[in-house]
């Protein structure tokens, strides 16, 4: 028998549409975007803004928590990116942040059944290619408040201890470890998601700090005046950081 026990699904929609009759660029005064809506098996129906209620109600009643998962314990918040195409299909999956293979394969595989079940987005009436954020809280606790205090306890632990092991004790393999944990509990905290690029850049994997800082920047602006920040003046990571900024 299915054992979800818990599950919290938020969507983050990007206005940056993709498709083969974009307005030329210097005839552009003001651009109508209108993002994909999930429409369920009913397709293309207008639900207006109630879209995101009828993913979260499909997903929460097809996904199946999978059994290694949950015999290991494994807890901790998917983020998941796709497209929605210009005929309302599913395409290129990309997990931004995984809790395990097990739970990252199930989520595609729910994703993928939706293909059909999409009102495309629009630019300027035209139907085009859009990226979704589809966010899942995984939790073997039925009590959404303390899963919330549970998960950021442990993000908050890791990144203490964390950047302790980082700027004090100079162990960087350690500190990168503990920051994944904690981003996989809490993948949109920018101060985790920060140090560990800073962390990984020290420990020799550039792809991956940028990767970190890109997604710091899709989240928003970077606070520089915190006490963490400052500690990272005259590390190779801290200029390569700032090098990137400059650019953007």
């Amino acid at each position: 028998m299915k054992k979800l026990l818990f599950i919290m699904l938020a969507i983050c929609i990007c206005l940056l549409a993709v498709g083969q009759n974009d307005t030329p660029s210097n005839a552009i005064d003001e651009v109508e975007i209108s993002p994909p809506a999930f429409t369920g098996i009913e397709n293309y129906v207008d639900f207006s803004n109630n879209d995101a209620k009828y993913l979260q109600q499909y997903m929460s009643a097809n996904i199946k928590y999978p059994e290694k998962a949950k015999n290991c314990y494994q807890e901790g918040t998917e983020v998941i990116k796709f497209n929605v195409n210009a005929q309302g299909k599913v395409s290129n999956i990309d997990i931004v942040n995984g809790v395990c293979p097990e739970i990252d394969d199930e989520l595609v595989r729910v994703l993928e059944s939706t293909n059909g079940m999409w009102k495309p987005g629009l630019k300027d009436g035209i139907p085009v290619s859009m990226e979704q954020e589809v966010s899942i809280v995984f939790s073997l606790s039925k009590n959404a408040k303390k899963t919330n205090e549970k998960f950021r306890e442990i993000a908050t632990y890791c990144f203490t201890h964390g950047t302790e092991s980082f700027f004090e004790k100079g162990k960087s393999k350690k500190a990168e470890r503990l920051l994944t944990r904690g981003i996989t509990y809490m993948p949109y905290d920018q101060s985790l998601l920060l140090v560990r690029g800073l962390c990984r850049y020290e420990r020799g994997n550039i792809a991956g700090a940028r990767e970190d800082w890109n997604r710091l920047f899709e989240l928003g602006t970077i606070d520089l005046n915190t006490e963490f920040f400052a500690r990272a003046k005259g590390l190779e990571s801290y200029e390569a950081l700032m090098a990137m900024m400059e650019k953007r």
